[in-house]
C-alpha cells in the first residue's frame, strides 16, 4: 500500500504545479525562472538524502538532458498563458505518452508484441481521441472574445512535448540512474531559464526585465512541487517498476484540467465542457491502458 501511495505522490504534485504556478500571478519570465529555480533547490536538498553514481558520462549526458528539459518548461510555461492550463496540460500529458510509447515500441523494443502491443496501440488510439475531445472548441461569441490563438499555442505544445520526451528517452537510452541524473538535469535547465529569460532574447515577452522581485520568489513554491515529483517518480519506479509509476504520475491530468476550470475561472460553454469531461475520462482509460501494456512488455 505504502509503494502506490508514493506512486501516487507525483501525480498530486504535478497536477497542481501548473495551477499554482498560474494563479500566483507574474509574467513568463518571472514563472519560469521560479518554477526551474524551485526544481533545482529541491533537487540540490535531497541529493545528499539519496544514493547517487556520478561518473564524467553520467553528469555530461545528465546535464545536457535537463537542457532539453529546461526548453521544453520554458515553451511549456508560455503555452499554459496561450492555451489556459486546462487544454495545455491534459493535452501535452497525452502527447508524452503517445511518444513514449512510440519510443518505446521502435527505439527499445518495448511493448511491440503480442498483448503488450494490442494494449500499447490501444492506449495510443483512446489517448488520440481524449485529446480530440479536449481540443474541440464551440464558436460562440464569448469564444471569439476568449482569443484562444491555436496556431501558436500548437506549436509551442509540440516543441515542449517533444523536448519533455526526449530527455526522458536520452536518460533511458543512456541507461542512466535516475537517482543520480537529478542534480546535473537542474544545473542543465536552470541555467535554460537564465539564458532564455534574458530580455534581449526574448523580447516577445516584453522589454522590461521583471525576473528579480517578490512574485519569481513566491514561484518558488510551484518548483519545489515539480522537483519532488520528478524524484518520487523516481524512487517509484525503482521500487515499483516503470510500467506502473509512469502511469500513475499521469493521473495528475484530472487536477490541471479541472483546476483551470474551477479555480483559475478558464471558460468553457456547456458543450465544451461535457467534450473536455468525455476527452479526460477516455484519457484516463488510456494510461491506464498503457501501464497494462508494459506489465505484458
Amino acid at each position: 500500500m505504502i509503494d502506490y501511495f508514493i506512486a501516487l505522490l507525483p501525480a498530486l504534485f504535478l497536477g497542481s504545479t501548473s495551477v499554482v504556478l498560474v494563479a500566483q500571478g507574474g509574467d513568463d519570465r518571472q514563472r519560469t525562472i521560479g518554477l526551474l529555480t524551485g526544481a533545482f533547490l529541491f533537487s540540490a536538498l535531497a541529493t545528499p538524502f539519496i544514493e547517487v553514481h556520478w561518473t564524467p558520462r553520467t553528469l555530461i549526458i545528465s546535464f545536457i538532458s535537463g537542457v532539453i528539459l529546461g526548453i521544453g518548461q520554458y515553451l511549456q510555461v508560455i503555452c499554459l498563458k496561450v492555451l489556459g492550463v486546462s487544454r495545455t496540460m491534459p493535452l501535452t500529458t497525452a502527447g508524452q505518452i503517445i511518444f513514449m510509447c512510440l519510443g518505446g515500441i521502435v527505439l527499445f523494443g518495448e511493448m511491440n508484441h503480442g498483448l503488450a502491443l494490442v494494449f500499447a496501440l490501444s492506449a495510443i488510439a483512446l489517448l488520440t481521441i481524449g485529446v480530440f475531445f479536449i481540443s474541440k472548441t464551440e464558436k460562440t461569441e464569448a469564444a471569439a472574445q476568449e482569443e484562444v490563438d491555436w496556431r501558436r499555442g500548437t506549436i509551442l505544445l509540440v516543441v515542449s512535448t517533444a523536448c519533455l520526451v526526449a530527455y526522458l528517452l536520452i536518460v533511458q537510452g543512456f541507461g542512466l540512474d535516475g537517482r543520480s541524473v537529478v542534480l546535473p538535469q537542474s544545473v542543465g535547465y536552470l541555467l535554460v531559464g537564465l539564458v532564455a529569460t534574458i530580455p534581449a532574447l526574448s523580447p516577445q515577452l516584453g522589454k522590461e526585465d521583471r525576473r528579480w522581485s517578490w512574485l519569481t520568489v513566491r514561484q518558488i513554491l510551484p518548483g519545489l512541487m515539480w522537483g519532488a515529483a520528478i524524484l518520487l517518480t523516481q524512487i517509484s519506479s525503482s521500487r515499483m517498476g516503470v510500467a506502473v509509476a509512469f502511469p500513475l504520475s499521469q493521473m495528475g491530468v484530472i487536477i490541471q484540467t479541472f483546476g483551470g476550470i474551477l479555480i483559475l475561472h478558464e471558460t468553457r460553454t456547456p458543450r465544451e465542457m461535457r467534450w473536455t469531461i468525455i476527452g479526460v475520462v477516455v484519457m484516463v482509460i488510456g494510461v491506464i491502458m498503457v501501464g497494462v501494456a508494459r506489465s505484458f512488455g
